[in-house]
């Protein structure tokens, strides 16, 4: 009871020094720890949204280049030193007739919905990547499936609650009261989920992390010269064009982000 009683006021402390600054200012883990210190059983933004991430990349079945040489290259990692989410390929050879930017645009044109992150325009699309990040569409830890048929979307969300109560049948105790009231909670928060991804909804948090992910989000190709021993990169940044920002690597690069 004590402990709790420390958590407590350790919670509300700190919401009352982040309450004193505009949540706008802040990034990406602040966010994360503001979230989690709410509530304990909150879901980690950038953990679900990183691993979503990859498990989309992994899954997807159509992103090899050459089926013989690149297989699931594509990886996802935030580096919490230089708050910058990174979608990045390793590695891809040369061409020796192009240029370094034809060659690594040639590559990114060939994933149209990584392509339209690049155009200012496109940018109001959204990308499934992403969509771990979104936290408040996340029920039981996965993004609820919606098909906008009510017959069948109440199938789902009874089918949602079934396995709630199977995989948390040790929360449940002889108190039905008390266990009405636990599976209350859940149904009202799987409905919240439901109709907020139903109306296709934008919460305030959704707005946050938006803002955020488009500054520091940053997709790289890692090009091998094997003539020179030289691998370059080419870097983009959602919005800001197709053309990319070129940089001779050191092969440390991703070794203490």
């Amino acid at each position: 009871m004590i402990k709790y009683h420390y958590i407590h006021i350790y919670r509300t402390f700190i919401l009352l020094i982040f309450s004193n600054f505009s949540f706008t200012n802040l990034n990406l883990s602040e966010l994360d720890l503001v979230k989690n210190i709410s509530s304990s059983k909150a879901l980690s933004i950038i953990s679900s949204g990183v691993d979503k991430c990859n498990n989309f990349f992994q899954n997807n079945k159509n992103l090899n280049i050459d089926g013989k040489k690149f297989k699931n290259f594509f990886i996802c990692k935030f580096s919490k030193k230089r708050n910058r989410f990174y979608i990045y390929m390793l590695a891809v050879d040369r061409i020796d007739t192009l240029t370094l930017s034809d060659n690594c645009q040639g590559i990114i044109k060939k994933w149209p919905w990584i392509l339209d992150h690049m155009d200012e325009k496109l940018n109001y699309q959204k990308k499934e990547f992403l969509e771990g990040f979104y936290v408040d569409n996340l029920f039981n830890d996965q993004t609820l499936s919606i098909t906008k048929n009510i017959f069948l979307d109440k199938q789902i969300l009874n089918n949602e609650i079934d396995k709630f109560i199977l995989e948390n049948k040790d929360s449940f105790s002889l108190n039905n009261e008390q266990n009405n009231l636990l599976l209350q909670k859940e149904i009202n928060k799987l409905n919240r989920v439901y109709k907020k991804i139903l109306y296709d909804e934008v919460s305030d948090l959704d707005s946050l992390i938006k803002k955020e992910l488009d500054k520091i989000t940053r997709y790289k190709i890692f090009l091998n010269d094997i003539k020179t021993f030289r691998s370059y990169s080419c870097t983009w940044t959602p919005g800001k064009g197709l053309k990319p920002y070129i940089k001779l690597e050191k092969f440390s690069e991703f070794e203490n982000i």
